[in-house]
């Protein structure tokens, strides 16, 4: 009873927060909560138990690399924000550099269509998981019904009735780590904590399944495409704090998860297995958690979709209409919902976002070593090299969880 109270406590009180108008006016918040709830998405619900399926006790250890991984891309693009995004306007960009940012936004575009299929096979898994059942069949007849939806509705109507979800998204959450904090906690004074038993020795073929979860970090990149509503030293501010809440939150989270993994994991379903487990926090949390996954993954998939419809739209030359563009974005959806598991659409779409984030990073150290007005051109050159090297290996060497 007491776990339930705090839970809805910290629920209530982050939710409120958010949706203050002194909150909701700053510009500095606005500009951190979009990359930030794009951050904590869908994955944040997935991640503990497939690090845990996958690496056992090392899945803090997992996480952490995770964030900096993605914090290391980030820095990449605070640069093209600061550097590439002016010479962009004043057609001054580098040859080769200008060619890799034009095919990173055709990367992108795919991205967004793999990302769409991401979250929306998660909503079906996690809709079922609420009914307390789990049929891959029947959970990828409800993904391709509601991308059906998404394209007909897209396609004549387009998507202006969602309402803003972070603030009840980041409630939710706050809700679930203070449960975890009181559980833990109670466990400890009580003399029973202790890590989940692990004859794991997570080696070569573990790390790829790390690798194939970068897309649950993935978010950070929208401050790059917030330039018509926020200056770019401000994009650059709070992108950094959205990396940074987020990779403690992440962090957090999984290291409480740690404990709860002594109670089974269900024998199916392991994706939405938080579902399972988060009863051991608090009786009201599975019902919590799945209200979250289903606003989450619908949210991000509609305002993934809505940006992949106008990116073909640009990229096209306005040859592809907005409406039609959510029309292709949906049958590529729809072969890979038929044609993959939960655990293969995680590692595409980490893929798919490795290969922009990989375009990125090459943009920004061509950029280093191209112009000389540039300070530390070398170092950030090597650097960033570097970092474009990392987020291939996502691209060469991840494998889905269990894979």
């Amino acid at each position: 009873m007491t776990a339930d109270l705090i839970v809805i406590a910290a629920t209530l009180t982050v939710t409120l927060l958010m949706l203050c108008k002194c909150v909701e006016k700053s510009s500095w918040w606005a500009a951190t909560a979009i990359p930030l709830a794009s951050i904590i998405g869908s994955g944040f619900l997935v991640i503990a138990p497939i690090l845990q399926m996958s690496v056992g006790r090392l899945a803090v250890a997992a996480m952490a690399f995770l964030v900096l991984l993605a914090y290391m891309v980030g820095a990449a693009i605070r640069f093209n924000i600061r550097y590439v995004e002016p010479k962009l306007a004043a057609g001054t960009l580098h040859r080769a550099a200008w060619s890799l940012e034009e095919l990173s936004q055709w990367a992108l575009a795919f991205a967004y269509v793999v990302s769409v299929t991401y979250y929306l096979t998660l909503f079906g898994d996690f809709l079922l998981r609420g009914v307390d059942m789990v049929d891959p069949t029947l959970a990828r007849s409800v993904t391709s019904a509601v991308l059906l939806f998404i394209a007909i509705y897209g396609r004549h109507h387009g998507f202006n009735f969602l309402g803003n979800f972070e603030g009840i998204k980041l409630g939710i959450i706050a809700g679930l780590i203070a449960g975890l904090l009181y559980g833990n906690a109670q466990a400890w004074l009580q003399g029973v904590w202790h890590l989940p038993s692990d004859a794991a020795r997570p080696g070569w073929h573990e790390l790829r399944m790390v690798l194939g979860m970068l897309i649950v970090v993935q978010g950070f990149e929208t401050s790059r495409y917030l330039g018509e509503k926020f200056p770019p030293q401000l994009r650059i501010r709070t992108m950094r704090y959205a990396q940074w809440i987020s990779g403690v939150i992440y962090v957090v989270y999984i290291a409480l998860m740690l404990y709860y993994f002594n109670y089974p994991l269900p024998s199916s379903g392991q994706d939405t297995a938080i579902i399972t487990l988060s009863k051991h926090v608090a009786v009201i949390l599975p019902v919590m958690l799945v209200a979250l996954a289903l606003i989450a993954q619908f949210d991000a998939a509609v305002a993934d979709a809505q940006g992949g419809s106008g990116l073909l739209n640009e990229l096209s030359k306005k040859r592809i209409s907005t409406g039609m563009g959510y029309v292709i974005i949906a049958a590529g959806g729809l072969l890979i919902v038929w044609t993959s598991n939960v655990f293969e659409v995680i590692v595409y779409a980490s893929k798919a976002f490795a290969v922009y984030y990989a375009l990125q990073t090459a943009v920004a150290a061509i950029t280093a070593l191209a112009h000389e007005e540039i300070p530390h051109r070398i170092p950030r050159f090597l650097g960033y090299a570097f970092v474009c090297s990392l987020v291939l290996s996502v691209v060469i060497f991840g494998i889905p969880a269990g894979g």
